[in-house]
Parts: C-alpha cells; structure tokens; sequence
C-alpha cells in the first residue's frame, strides 16, 4: 500500500482509498489497544467492539464510496459526512504514533470547490431573500 500523500486534505474530493486505509488502520491500533486495557467483558468493552465495527463499516462504505468514477451528489455528501465521522473518532487520538496531521487534523466540509462555491451561493442568496427585520431577535 502506497502512503496517502501529505499535502493537507482541502476537499474530499482528494481522499484517496490509501487514506481510507490508513485511517482505518490507525482507529483500529488504538481502539484494539483500548480494548486490550479495558478487558473483553463490561460495557466499556462492548463500546470499543461496537466503534471498532461502525469504523470499519464507515471505511468500507467511503471505500465503495471512492470507487465511483462521477459520483452523485447523495454520494459526494457521503464521502463528505463518513470522513468527517472518522477524522472526529481520531481527532483525540491525534498525539499518538501514526496520527497524519497532515491529512486527518482539518475538517473537510466540502467535496470540491464546486460544492463550496455553491453552499457559499446559497448562504448569501438565502442572507438575500431574508432581508434583517428590526428587532426581530429581541424576545417579547
């Protein structure tokens, strides 16, 4: 398996299956390692095997995911939203051996920057079309 690449990721767009894999990789290292402290037994156990198997499902989704050549736009929010949850599970892990800053430290709201460029068209035709009423905000 080839190392993701280390520019920071920008747009989901960029993942790659490598990244997928090593994030994976990475959860499952330090869930395991959390596991062994905790025992196979107990409700801490139980925890760690139940994220242990929404990572790997999560992975194999996005890798699915990634296989697609022009994904759809439910797809796209996909890749986005799976990602998100794996980069959060391994945010608090971001000081041990094997955490890429690089890559897993920044979220990535967007798929490409046509999707940025569009989520940003909307806010501010929304900001547009909802002009400020004055003293809208105050309570009665």
């Amino acid at each position: 398996m080839n190392p993701p690449s280390e520019h920071p990721l920008v747009y989901a767009a960029d993942l790659t299956r490598e990244d997928i894999h090593a994030m994976e990789a990475f959860l499952n290292d330090q869930l395991g390692r959390v596991y062994e402290e905790v025992g196979e037994t107990g409700e801490i156990s139980f925890a760690i095997r139940s994220l242990i198997i929404l990572v790997s499902n999560s992975a194999g989704f996005l890798d699915v995911l990634l296989r697609v050549e022009c994904p759809e736009p439910w797809q796209r929010d996909a890749i986005v939203r799976e990602w998100g949850q794996l980069r959060a599970v391994a945010h608090d892990f971001n000081h041990c051996v094997g955490y890429n800053h690089d890559r897993w430290w920044d979220q990535v709201p967007h798929y490409d920057s046509a999707d940025e460029i569009a989520e940003k068209e909307r806010i501010r035709r929304f900001a547009d079309a909802a002009p400020f009423i004055e003293g809208a905000d105050e309570y009665d």
